[in-house]
């Protein structure tokens, strides 16, 4: 262990554990990370270009810390704004579009305001978590979160000063009300409708949870039902954030070699990818390979004819603006519930049983 590091831990294990996150300093995070006071400026405020590894570690120290930058403390402990924050991930998916319209209206018919922030649908985990320093920088009297990213305990320091909201995606934690699509239930009906065809191969699309929490959930739901089903599962790996394309080459592997009949994709937008390129490879779907998504929310979704779950993003825009409404009249009254919304299968035309002999 270098000296720098051995520096790290020793501070790590003789920080105060009853701290509060509103009273962490710049500079406790700047000694924690084993980097100058200036350095965690930059990373905070985005003054200059800061190195991947550095900003890393200033937000691996600041996490363990529950650091709050100085002006969004203050903001948030005398905050009693009607301003919502959203964060919300990549508005040009259609599912996060439709729920930001959906939600902007129900707020608005609620007689309060919501400010949104939105990271480039590029950008990963630390640029969402500036996001949200950005969002919270605002003196926001609520935050709702609707993306697959940030985590759980990248929210914990602000749970005592601002109510948070998850929307959309599943979550557990025992202090953050969510209100979610059932991905278990959606990714079931979607199997079954694939197994009840007679499909006995099928490619599965699994992103990594570090990418997105529902979509990973989805594609590990729906080979783990497949194969409940006596259905042999090829389980293929979509690591690289913000890729939709990624697998199709896999899932053209697969079926060009006569292993497969199906292929399941863990959001449509990943599906229409694909059926772009199958259609340039002479593919036919469902005749040569059938082909799934999920969420359902596409503009002419029922033109389109593709197999797929509706997701219930007008209800869980509803539900969650009633529960943030609620948290603003009565703060700290309000029991977490973890509310999952059930989605409805579009049978659509892109699903048919196995066909040439596969």
């Amino acid at each position: 262990m270098g000296s720098g590091e051995a520096a790290r831990s020793r501070r790590r294990s003789s920080k105060p554990q009853s701290q509060s996150p509103l009273n962490v300093t710049m500079m406790a995070v700047a000694e924690e990370a084993g980097v100058s006071r200036a350095t965690v400026s930059r990373v905070f405020h985005g003054t200059t270009p800061v190195a991947p590894s550095t900003r890393d570690a200033v937000h691996a120290a600041a996490e363990r810390l529950g650091y709050i930058p100085n002006e969004m403390a203050r903001s948030l402990a005398a905050s009693s704004s009607d301003i919502i924050g959203l964060l919300l991930r990549g508005p040009s998916n259609p599912a996060y579009g439709l729920l930001f319209s959906e939600l902007q209206a129900e707020i608005s018919r609620l007689g309060l305001q919501m400010i949104t922030v939105a990271p480039s649908p590029m950008e990963g985990a630390n640029f969402e978590r500036q996001a949200l320093n950005r969002l919270l920088g605002l003196r926001v009297g609520g935050m709702f979160v609707s993306t697959g990213v940030i985590q759980a305990e990248m929210l914990e320091p602000f749970l005592d000063v601002v109510p948070v909201v998850i929307i959309g995606r599943p979550e557990n934690h025992p202090r953050i009300y969510s209100v979610s699509y059932d991905e278990n239930g959606n990714a079931t009906l979607l199997a079954d409708a694939v197994a009840a065809q007679g499909h006995r191969d099928v490619a599965v699309v699994i992103p990594n949870v570090g990418s997105s929490v529902a979509e990973s959930l989805r594609g590990r739901v729906m080979a783990q039902r497949l194969e409940g089903h006596g259905v042999t599962v090829h389980r293929i790996p979509s690591p690289t954030f913000g890729v939709v394309k990624e697998g199709i080459a896999e899932v053209m592997a697969l079926y060009d070699a006569g292993t497969i009949t199906a292929a399941m994709f863990p959001s449509d937008v990943r599906l229409l990818a694909f059926l772009s390129h199958a259609r340039a490879a002479g593919v036919r779907t469902p005749e040569d390979l059938s082909a799934t998504g999920c969420d359902g929310v596409l503009p002419g979704v029922d033109l389109l004819g593709i197999t797929t779950v509706r997701i219930p993003v007008e209800q869980a825009a509803v539900r969650a603006a009633a529960v943030m409404q609620s948290m603003l009249a009565k703060p700290g009254r309000i029991k977490v519930e973890h509310e999952l919304l059930p989605g409805t299968l579009l049978p659509g035309r892109t699903l048919g049983p196995p066909r040439g002999g596969r």
